[in-house]
């Protein structure tokens, strides 16, 4: 780590944290994550090895599409600590819709989301899953082009498939986990990350995240509330989920209010919409699906050329201006 020179930290999520650096040998400013452990968590150095090679293997699998951070290199060193070294982007769309302070544009939410599901829709073809899809870890260029970063929820296995279940259910920030995993289940698929693209959605086109829970029942219940519950019982393998029985379950809910929260989207936003925030996962889509529709089809013709609102605004990251086009 020694070619390294640390500039500013940019970063801290549950597996590490982020710095922005100069390689000392080329210049290039990176960015270089330290993964828990080494000394200041509470990972053994087995542990930490296996989070390291996971997280880099995921990264490698994804190399070369431009919607996800690419890995430069992996390191353990002397005192136990490991690192990931990645290419340098940008702040993220989470600071940029704080500093922005108001929702962006249909066209523009479309276009940010094409770029994320085609991200997602690549790492799951490939059997990765992200696991932890929100604001705070997709990162912003300064044209306005997104890139998934941090992979240190994800699974991967070679084979084009996730290893099989049973998964780990305390998964994904609150704000963005599927109701699958607020029952519990430990069979899920890659729709936990549509789930979590679309509350992504919405908040792009609110300005605000669409289910700010405080607990794991009031973000079930917030989500029922919301996007309705009238067949989730129903659903194959529902009443074997660990938290089936619960009240909230059992509960009369009114019909879907998402339409009443969107009422400017069009019908071809509002189809994506509700598709990715199905509360069924068996009815949820699929990054591919979602590419496929109208949404997107329609408009990319009108859309590839056409770059964000032309408008600057500065996002400050650890007090160093790094200037967007939103």
């Amino acid at each position: 780590m020694e070619h390294y020179e640390r500039l500013e930290k940019i970063g801290e999520g549950a597996s590490g944290v982020v710095y922005k650096a100069r390689d000392r040998r080329t210049g290039a400013t990176v960015a270089v994550k330290r993964l828990r452990g080494g000394g200041f968590g509470d990972h053994d150095g087995s542990r930490l090895s296996e989070d390291l090679l996971r997280e880099a293997a995921c990264l490698e699998a994804c190399r070369g599409h431009p919607s996800v951070v690419e890995l430069r290199a992996a390191h353990r060193d002397g005192a136990g600590g490991a690192f990931l070294v990645m290419e340098y982007v940008g702040p993220s769309v989470a600071q940029v819709m704080r500093e922005r302070g108001r929702p962006f544009p249909e066209a523009d939410a479309r276009r940010l989301m094409r770029q994320l599901l085609d991200g997602a829709r690549a790492m799951h073809d490939l059997g990765v899953l992200h696991r932890d899809l929100k604001p705070d870890n997709v990162l912003v260029d300064a044209h306005g082009d997104l890139k998934i970063c941090d992979f240190g929820m994800s699974r991967f296995a070679a084979g084009g498939a996730a290893t099989a279940p049973p998964y780990t259910s305390p998964v994904v920030t609150l704000w963005y986990r599927a109701p699958e995993l607020l029952l519990g289940s430990t069979e899920y698929d890659a729709r936990v990350d549509t789930w979590a693209l679309g509350c992504i959605m919405a908040e792009l086109l609110a300005g605000a995240p669409l289910l700010p829970g405080r607990s794991e029942m009031d973000q079930l219940n917030r989500a029922f509330d919301t996007v309705g519950a009238d067949d989730m019982t129903d659903w194959p393998g529902f009443s074997r989920l660990p938290r089936a029985g619960s009240p909230l379950c059992q509960r009369s809910r009114p019909p879907s209010r998402l339409r009443e929260m969107f009422p400017s989207l069009s019908a071809a936003g509002f189809d994506v919409l509700s598709g990715l925030l199905a509360c069924r996962p068996d009815r949820r889509l699929t990054a591919a699906d979602a590419l496929r529709r109208p949404w997107f089809t329609d408009a990319e013709s009108a859309d590839a050329d056409q770059p964000l609102n032309a408008c600057r605004f500065t996002a400050r990251v650890g007090g160093v201006a790094d200037a967007i086009v939103v």
